[in-house]
């Protein structure tokens, strides 16, 4: 039977990438950029960090780019309005530096092909930290565009974080979905799998860019490799 919703993580799942090397390249490029305006530029950056910690912690009462913004502000301090009108620069010509430490997944398109051939609604569940503009960068990695999907999560459509579940029940709510018949696609074990298994939905743990720094034991997980995941979706 057709599943209502699929939703899929982006980063190490449809976008092949070295997370580590992501990160370090991010924040070396808001540095760069914020030096650029006379700013601290190293300093700029541990904020948004900071920022996006209090972010992930999100509890619902306000979207993700207005705690980011509340957080950024109070950290920043002076000149701290002008910093935010900048940010968005980020995004710009700096953001395709990074695009270097990630590399296309031959298997995207197919993976998403099936999602829409079995599914009412598919869904980017990325870590909404990021406007629109970023993710449609990333998507544009890999060879696919937004207008594949139904829905991307960001930072100003979303009021939670992974691995919080009420992230994924917010999507889930919006299409009116339930436990059984939506499906979770993801690499990262405590933010893609574990919370979707709290909520009792259907979940495949790709092996290809596995994040376990918890170490649970995923014995009991449904996983494999990329062509495993094919063949699941093709199963439904």
């Amino acid at each position: 039977m057709m599943k209502k919703l699929i939703m899929t993580d982006l980063d190490c799942t449809l976008l092949l990438m070295d997370q580590d090397l992501y990160i370090q390249r991010y924040i070396n490029e808001i540095a760069k950029l914020f030096f650029d305006y006379g700013f601290d530029g190293k300093a700029v950056a541990k904020a948004t960090m900071q920022a996006s910690f209090m972010m992930a912690k999100n509890d619902g009462s306000r979207t993700n780019q207005e705690a980011f913004e509340e957080a950024f502000l109070t950290l920043v301090g002076q000149r701290a309005k002008e910093a935010i009108d900048i940010f968005p620069q980020v995004y710009g010509d700096r953001y395709d530096v990074i695009k270097e430490v990630t590399a296309i997944n031959p298997f995207a398109k197919d993976i998403v092909e099936l999602m829409r051939k079995n599914a009412e609604y598919v869904v980017v569940a990325t870590q909404p930290m990021f406007p629109l503009e970023a993710v449609k960068k990333r998507l544009s990695w890999t060879n696919l565009t937004d207008s594949m999907f139904d829905y991307i999560t960001t930072y100003d459509n979303s009021t939670f974080c992974k691995p919080n579940p009420l992230y994924y029940k917010e999507i889930m709510d919006k299409y009116g979905a339930t436990k059984e018949n939506t499906v979770m696609i993801g690499n990262d074990v405590n933010e893609d799998i574990l919370p979707c298994k709290e909520l009792g939905v259907d979940t495949f743990l790709v092996l290809d860019g596995l994040i376990n720094v918890q170490n649970h034991d995923i014995s009991d997980i449904r996983q494999g490799d990329y062509l495993d995941l094919i063949k699941y979706l093709k199963s439904l």
